[in-house]
């Protein structure tokens, strides 16, 4: 059996986990080693399980737990060339790629491409093949063209949907960090996500959960809203998607694939 879960998703902490008969690949350690350990739990499992520890960047709500949570797994680190340059800690042999690179993670085909993040070395994921496929992509201001690419590969989609453009607008945020989440480098709001979703839903995605929804910036219920009215635009059924973690320890059930 192959499945996904995500452990948490936003500002405060990312980790979710995708299993396959021949790999526990753990995807982002933000939050604590606790926390995390404690979400494994849940699932029958523990850090020890893990054969891989794979990185979509570097910024710290993605690497936090890493330190302590690397004392208790021999799993394999898996990122970027230019993400594990920006580490404050690692061990063991990492597997290094560069953004766009193809490999496998025991019995999981993996493909990557880059995203544009304000941080180097950022890429999203799709894990397996046909059926079992999952996309996963979050922390971009922007789909390219090479992202839309892979992710139309997927089954299974978990994307980022950050924030509703108004509530940022006129939210408590300084300028400064309100030009960032809007910037081409920052992140994906809920219009060009359900844009995106719509898109790609027709080009054969089957599900998709959202994630990575601001605390300060969003709402579930709108995130999800725009996604929804998106699909019913071009006559698809609503019911594709599946709201993700809406904010730090919120551990979804898993999804099977």
């Amino acid at each position: 059996m192959r499945y996904f879960c995500s452990f948490t998703s936003g500002s405060k902490g990312n980790s979710a986990i995708y299993v396959s008969p021949g790999a526990k690949i753990l995807i982002d350690a933000g939050s604590s080693a606790k926390y995390i350990t404690s979400c494994l739990s849940k699932l029958g499992l523990c850090p020890g399980d893990l054969t891989h520890i794979v990185l979509t960047h570097a910024h710290s709500d993605h690497i936090s737990a890493l330190p302590v949570l690397s004392k208790y797994t021999d799993a394999r680190l898996v990122c970027s060339e230019d993400t594990y340059d920006q580490l404050p800690f690692a061990k063991g042999e990492p597997l290094l790629f560069a953004e766009g690179d193809s490999f496998e993670l025991n019995d999981v085909a993996v493909q990557t491409a880059p995203t544009p993040h304000d941080c180097d070395g950022s890429c999203c994921y799709l894990f397996g093949e046909d059926e079992n496929s999952l996309g996963f992509c979050t922390d971009m201001g922007r789909v390219t063209e090479r992202i839309y690419g892979l992710m139309k590969k997927a089954s299974t989609l978990f994307i980022e949907s950050n924030h509703d453009v108004d509530m940022l607008a006129n939210g408590p945020y300084p300028y400064y960090l309100k030009k960032r989440i809007l910037s081409f480098d920052g992140h994906l709001s809920n219009a060009d996500c359900a844009y995106s979703v719509s898109r790609l839903v027709e080009d054969g995605v089957r599900r998709v959960m959202l994630g990575h929804l601001s605390e300060t910036n969003n709402r579930p219920d709108i995130a999800l809203s725009e996604s929804k009215k998106a699909l019913e635009q071009i006559g698809a059924d609503a019911g594709h998607i599946i709201l993700g973690a809406a904010g730090v320890r919120d551990m979804r059930a898993p999804v099977i694939l």
